[in-house]
């Protein structure tokens, strides 16, 4: 069965193609004029949390290649994936000729779960992820479709490891995943995927693009968590959000967000956590100042925790949440 691609922002690396960056060479030094000293950039404002989260950069592969001779290609992140010759057609089904572009965005990590707000959620269950993906192919611009018959290889470096391991499509849209077992919304499908513990890598076969994962159900009894925020005020869903990060699982859940929780008068109410170790993050902008909690608990349920709100840098924050993974 054929799946649509849809378009994604590039960044660069190539394959059967040459990408090259410029270098800029500095100015020779003249001994007879005074440096100019420029003084330190203040510490940024920001608008909202999105604002603070739009300054981290968003990691993706682009790579090109003929669609007669497929290729080979390693991302940024150590994934390579394979594809057969003429593995792609055009909408109308005819086989695609010409040079093909390859797009791939990785969301392996926890913080890049909250970065581009790609969640490892199916329905309403927390996932534990080995690792989600995004590829695309284009031809001239235009959205491509995988051939009947062929599946192409990606090969990722395992973020998790389950025995209740499940191939995961999420769909074709490239800000959002609605994440279902492969096994479940397409039958008969070519996709699947083995694990190897020689070198710690899933092989995944695809027979469609769009939003991949390799998952496991985490399986855990929910109930109602309420916590409240301490040091600000006034806060709410349009200045502040939230994350669970799970301890030893590859998860984020958004924290106050419908339809099972809320931020409102400084509360975040939560009914989709449970009694398992993990740490609140809380991230509010106020005035153009950033401000964060953090909270390390195993919640118990009927206990409302408090969590205090700091003033602090990006800088400080992107290490407070680079530690949590």
């Amino acid at each position: 069965m054929k799946r649509l691609i849809l378009p994604l922002t590039l960044i660069c690396a190539v394959a059967f193609y040459a990408c090259k960056k410029k270098t800029i060479e500095p100015e020779e030094e003249n001994e007879e004029t005074t440096p100019i000293v420029t003084p330190e950039d203040p510490a940024p404002t920001f608008l909202s949390t999105i604002a603070y989260f739009n300054t981290w950069a968003s990691q993706a592969d682009e790579f090109q290649f003929s669609a007669d001779l497929g290729g080979t290609f390693t991302t940024q992140k150590g994934s390579v994936l394979t594809i057969p010759a003429n593995a792609f057609s055009n909408i109308d089904n005819s086989i695609t000729t010409g040079p093909i572009d390859i797009i791939i965005k990785e969301v392996y990590s926890t913080k890049e779960m909250i970065q581009a707000g790609i969640y490892p959620i199916s329905g309403s269950v927390a996932l534990n992820s080995g690792g989600q993906f995004f590829i695309e192919a284009t031809s001239n611009g235009n959205a491509l479709l995988v051939t009947d018959g062929v599946v192409l290889n990606f090969e990722i470096p395992a973020q998790a490891q389950d025995q209740n391991m499940d191939l995961f499509f999420g769909g074709p849209e490239v800000d959002s995943a609605n994440w279902e077992q492969v096994d479940t919304i397409w039958s008969p499908t070519l996709s699947n995927f083995t694990f190897s513990s020689a070198d710690d890598t899933y092989s995944i076969e695809l027979d469609s693009l769009g939003w991949g994962n390799i998952d496991a159900f985490m399986f855990v009894n929910y109930f109602d968590c309420t916590f409240n925020l301490t040091g600000l005020t006034g806060l709410n869903d349009s200045n502040t959000t939230a994350f669970a990060v799970f301890k030893n699982q590859n998860s984020v859940w958004p924290t106050g967000v419908s339809p099972w929780g809320t931020i409102s008068n400084n509360v975040i109410t939560e009914t989709h956590l449970a009694d398992v170790p993990m740490n609140i993050i809380v991230i509010s902008v106020e005035n153009g100042q950033l401000y964060y909690g953090l909270l390390d608990v195993t919640p118990t349920q009927g206990t409302v925790y408090p969590i205090n709100m700091l003033a602090t840098t990006s800088a400080n924050l992107d290490i407070i949440i680079e530690g949590l993974e």
